[in-house]
């Protein structure tokens, strides 16, 4: 089992086989002689035991790396959740924040720089709130760089419903 070294709120992973691997993947960005992911994509890549976590010199398990990401992050989880939904579910799966959201993804099959992602996602708990304008804002931004955008709910028993927000001109 190949080890990713943290860094902050990044794992470093040097190994040039899994590097290419989880790069062909769409995981990841290449700095220099490492591969740079986040630490979402590197907690998905525990859970599937695709690398090993080295955290204070040793082995971490999911359990201990999960509560070292939410130190960072309180609502780590619930992106992680919607991160790994996304991803189950075939989709390639990059950070959003260039455009104000959580998350951008692209079509089955989709590769970043050859084609463009399709949907924007923002993960919001159940009991989140906002404004017309707020939405409208988020919406128009979308819009201009010629993507959807979808609110991902995350329920207290980490359910997820996807609404896709669209205006409409009568």
């Amino acid at each position: 089992m190949t080890y990713a070294i943290i860094s902050g709120t990044k794992a470093l992973i040097v190994d040039n086989d899994l590097k290419s691997q989880l790069k062909d993947r769409g995981f990841g960005e290449l700095e220099g002689n490492t591969l740079s992911i986040s630490l979402i994509e590197a907690l998905f890549l525990v859970e599937t035991k695709s690398i090993e976590i080295m955290l204070n010199d040793k082995p971490a398990d999911f359990e201990e790396f999960l509560k070292y990401a939410k130190s960072f992050n309180e609502e780590f989880y619930n992106k992680y959740l919607v991160y790994k939904d996304l991803r189950e579910r075939g989709m390639l799966v990059r950070t959003g924040l260039k455009f104000g959201t959580d998350f951008r993804t692209y079509e089955r099959g989709g590769k970043v720089g050859k084609s463009h992602s399709k949907y924007l996602i923002q993960v919001v708990p159940e009991e989140y709130t906002c404004s017309f304008p707020e939405m409208a804002k988020t919406l128009r931004l979308a819009k201009t760089v010629h993507k959807d955008i979808i609110y991902a709910i995350v329920d207290g028993e980490g359910d997820i419903t996807y609404y896709l927000i669209d205006r409409m001109k009568l």
